[in-house]
């Protein structure tokens, strides 16, 4: 089965039904069983803070049924594993350390993301259009 790490924005782009065509089939191979992906939980308090900001509970509440309704998403901690590959990669940002990190650990077939900067790092495959 392959496993994917989604970062936050993919999420998002998800719980809107707003994915590009390689992305969504990704989440739709995921919710009919064919695949894992991945949230860091990083990539989870982003969303929770946004969603609080602009006033979106529902949203939350949505990837946490997500979450609890499709076996295949699953939560990814941060951990020392990930604290140990996190001294490793390039990315810039600290919650991209940890979403990069998390896909080397997960030996994940690809991140699901749009930020162009982690794809120029060329550390992990992406998908994204």
């Amino acid at each position: 089965m392959k496993t994917y790490v989604s970062d936050a924005v993919a999420f998002l782009y998800f719980l809107l039904d707003k994915l590009p065509r390689k992305a969504d089939e990704v989440f739709r191979q995921a919710e009919n069983g064919e695949a894992n992906i991945y949230l860091p939980t990083i990539a989870a308090a982003e969303l929770y803070y946004l969603f609080e900001r602009k006033g979106l509970s529902e949203y939350w509440i949505r990837l946490k049924n997500a979450m609890s309704n499709v076996a295949t998403f699953r939560y990814y901690p941060f951990n020392e594993q990930v604290l140990e590959v996190f001294r490793r990669t390039k990315a810039r940002e600290i919650h991209d350390k940890i979403i990069v990190s998390t896909a080397k650990i997960v030996k994940a077939n690809a991140l699901i993301t749009k930020d162009e900067a982690l794809k120029e790092l060329g550390e992990v495959n992406i998908v994204w259009l």
